[in-house]
């Protein structure tokens, strides 16, 4: 883990520095991953692909402005979704309360291809998964994504949703705990540990 974020930091530092293959590894590392963040707010996926391009442009264009900056992965998703959700806040402008941070929607769904459990029982629990993940808000899927489908700490959660990190704690205990509230008549998932079941059972995504 710790290699990994050396390595990362060491490619941001190349990029900064005006390495176009840095800049080339990051496009390609990142953009699968903010493509897939970017269509849980829209299902428009040109405009997706739109602001990927156009943050990776104005990146490249103003690196020497980042260089005294922190750049991190945490600083690329913010930077994303705050263009993300400018551009869609102007194209639906009709609309814009929708789009502030306490009203926008954030679409995650349950892969029933993904989810690990029995075949007998396959269909109820992926179901009941659909209803779980529905009861939850638009911040506490984001997050609750973010967290386990990005891997992305309570810090930069935090970061990324303009709230402190003791409200990130907040947030998330609170996703958990509605989503086991509709497994609790579940037994068998109910005794799971609660890593595994969050991984195995709520956070495989479309």
């Amino acid at each position: 883990m710790q290699h990994n974020q050396e390595s990362e930091l060491a490619l941001w530092e190349a990029f900064v520095s005006g390495k176009r293959e840095a800049y080339a590894d990051l496009y390609r590392i990142y953009h699968p991953r903010l493509y897939n963040y970017g269509r849980k707010f829209t299902a428009d996926t040109i405009l997706v692909e739109d602001c990927i391009q156009e943050l990776f442009i104005h990146f490249w264009m103003n690196r020497n402005k980042l260089s005294g900056r922190h750049i991190s992965r945490s600083y690329l998703f913010v930077s994303f979704r705050r263009r993300l959700l400018k551009t869609l806040q102007q194209v639906n402008r009709h609309s814009a309360a929708f789009f502030s941070e306490e009203y926008f929607d954030f679409a995650i769904e349950a892969s029933i291809d993904q989810v690990m459990i029995n075949k007998e029982c396959i269909y109820e629990r992926h179901i009941n998964l659909k209803k779980a993940l529905g009861k939850l808000t638009a911040r506490q899927k984001e997050a609750i994504f973010c967290m386990f489908e990005e891997n992305l700490s309570y810090g930069e959660i935090a970061l990324l949703l303009h709230i402190s990190k003791k409200a990130t704690y907040k947030l998330i205990a609170r996703a958990l705990a509605e989503l086991r509230v509709v497994y609790k008549q579940n037994a068998v998932l109910w005794m799971l540990p609660l890593p595994i079941m969050a991984i195995s059972f709520i956070l495989s995504f479309f």
